[in-house]
């Protein structure tokens, strides 16, 4: 987590654990493969108009998915879901093996 405004805040504070709390396992990783969540992201990012407080633009996630999603989002490049479903397939719907010609 970043230092200033929102997450210096009590009220921040307060909603994260309560996101935790409600969603305790990573929304980003694959089901058949979940970590446990530390963290909260907002999906989308505050500096790109997303709500800082707004439940559904948080979501519980591990460090690792976090991290990659933050990088991904700085770089100004798509984020890519990690892992792959039972079917052997990507889990994101984003990828590039679902594109149409």
């Amino acid at each position: 987590m970043s230092g200033g405004w929102p997450y210096t805040t009590a009220r921040w504070r307060k909603l994260r654990a309560a996101k935790l709390r409600t969603n305790p396992m990573c929304e980003y990783c694959p089901p058949q493969s979940p970590a446990v969540a530390t963290e909260v992201d907002h999906k989308q990012a505050i500096n790109n108009g997303g709500d800082p407080w707004d439940w559904d633009n948080l979501a519980s996630t591990c460090g690792t998915c976090h991290k990659s999603k933050t990088v991904a989002d700085k770089q100004g490049r798509p984020w890519v879901r990690r892992g792959c479903g039972p079917d052997g397939m990507p889990i994101d719907p984003e990828h590039p093996c679902y594109a149409t010609k």
